[in-house]
């Protein structure tokens, strides 16, 4: 996801939902993550409260992300997998060198 503010100017930084720590606090969610992007590190949170559930559904049950998802379905369903059901977010492949091979 692409998070842009006026402070910013043109730039816009990425920000990887799949590794923002999300907590239930009481009637609250959390959500706490890192936004980088060519040297800028920023901290970063959203709260959501029982009052934006309406709205979120809103967005995601809206044309456009219904469009966007339809079109890019072949792409969420490998990806849903290797990152949610095999939990290989952000995970380095190793390595593995052929038997006697040394460094």
């Amino acid at each position: 996801m692409k998070v842009w503010s006026k402070g910013l100017g043109k730039q816009a930084l990425n920000a990887d939902w799949f590794k923002t720590d999300v907590k239930l606090e009481g009637k609250t969610l959390l959500a706490k993550g890192i936004v980088r992007d060519k040297g800028i590190i920023w901290d970063c949170q959203f709260t959501f409260t029982e009052e934006d559930i309406p709205g979120i559904l809103r967005m995601m049950m809206s044309g456009p992300v219904l469009s966007l998802l339809a079109r890019n379905i072949m792409v969420i369903f490998p990806s849903t997998y290797k990152r949610i059901i095999k939990r290989e977010a952000g995970k380095e492949k190793s390595k593995k060198r052929p038997a006697g091979v040394s460094k």
